[in-house]
């Protein structure tokens, strides 16, 4: 297990044994979700759709969707609708 600081702007240096495992470089991007209360890291380039899911996972029962049935009587209450 390896050890990070969080520094006064929020920012911690990821390990470099980390990195290479994970396959980042400077500049990559990574996202972050929390799993049952632990932090988990995942790679952006290396799976854009599961990082997505897990980003996702749980906002339809956030805000009271139960079927699919709600999400298609958002989208029709919504289609229409024009910005501003």
């Amino acid at each position: 297990m390896e050890c990070a600081t969080v520094n006064s702007n929020g920012q911690i240096t990821i390990p470099n044994d980390i990195m290479k495992k994970m396959g980042l470089s400077t500049g990559d991007k990574v996202f972050f979700s929390n799993k049952n209360g632990s932090l988990v890291i995942k790679p952006a380039s290396h799976d854009p759709l599961t990082a997505m899911q897990d980003i996702m996972e749980g906002a339809a029962a956030r805000i009271g969707w139960q079927d699919e049935e709600d999400v298609a009587s958002y989208i029709k209450e919504h289609r229409n609708k024009k910005c501003g």
